[in-house]
């Protein structure tokens, strides 16, 4: 308990690192040409270093700055959730992302998004690999990419796995990540809830697809998917 008392001041600087991507390697570059610079100029001068630590200074300044304002949006942004809406019938998006489950759901996701769908990321558990394996060796108009997750009860897990989807993975492919949504109908329940979180985080679009039950309460099989819009207030 404290040592993580202790951490706990690292973590608004974690989460700007982790969340904005050209912070990290940008700050970096700069500091060390500053000081690059500050040690040159000593050397070259025997003295009279003062201007260079003084700029050295205020980055950091500006850097804790930064830092600051982004958590207290970061923290404003969470307060500010909702409220939520079903909406019938989304838009067809150019990414998917879904964990699979069950054939006749993942189908009926992607016929709704296609023609512009381009890319599927499916999650996939062990037991589900090969399953999933056959089902999209028979999909020849989007390209998939398959990606195991080792425990289904993993909530960290799978919500790391979609931060990476949305920060790196639709980079790598040229398509925007609010060109991206994410299916929260397949999995286990810790899974759906990372990768919920993840999305809201990042104010990525989710949907679910529904199924059709008849009078007995047994399946007939799934419908049109729905978006749930998270507005922010």
């Amino acid at each position: 308990m404290e040592k993580s008392h202790r951490d706990s001041w690292l973590i608004p600087l974690q989460r700007t690192l982790a969340d904005v991507s050209w912070f990290g390697p940008t700050l970096s570059a700069v500091l060390l040409a500053a000081l690059i610079n500050v040690l040159t100029d000593t050397l070259n001068t025997l003295g009279g270093p003062l201007l260079g630590w003084f700029f050295i200074f205020l980055l950091i300044i500006a850097t804790t700055g930064f830092v600051i304002a982004y958590n207290q949006k970061y923290h404003q942004w969470r307060r500010n959730i909702g409220p939520i809406a079903d909406i019938e019938s989304p838009r067809k998006f150019e990414g998917l992302i879904a964990i699979f489950s069950r054939k006749d759901t993942l189908l009926e996701a992607i016929e709704h998004h296609l023609p512009e769908l381009k890319h599927c990321w499916l999650i996939v558990t062990p037991e589900m690999q090969a399953a999933a394996g056959a089902t999209t060796a028979n999909i020849l108009d989007v390209r998939f990419s398959i990606l195991p997750i080792t425990n289904l009860y993993n909530t960290q897990a799978c919500y790391e796995i979609v931060r990476h989807i949305y920060n790196i993975g639709t980079r790598d492919l040229d398509i925007e990540p609010e060109n991206v949504i994410a299916d929260i109908t397949g999995g286990t329940k810790p899974m759906t809830m990372g990768m919920i979180v993840a999305c809201l985080e990042g104010g990525f679009p989710i949907e679910h697809i529904p199924t059709k039950y008849d009078s007995t309460g047994k399946p007939l099989g799934p419908l049109p998917p729905i978006e749930i819009r998270v507005q922010q207030s």
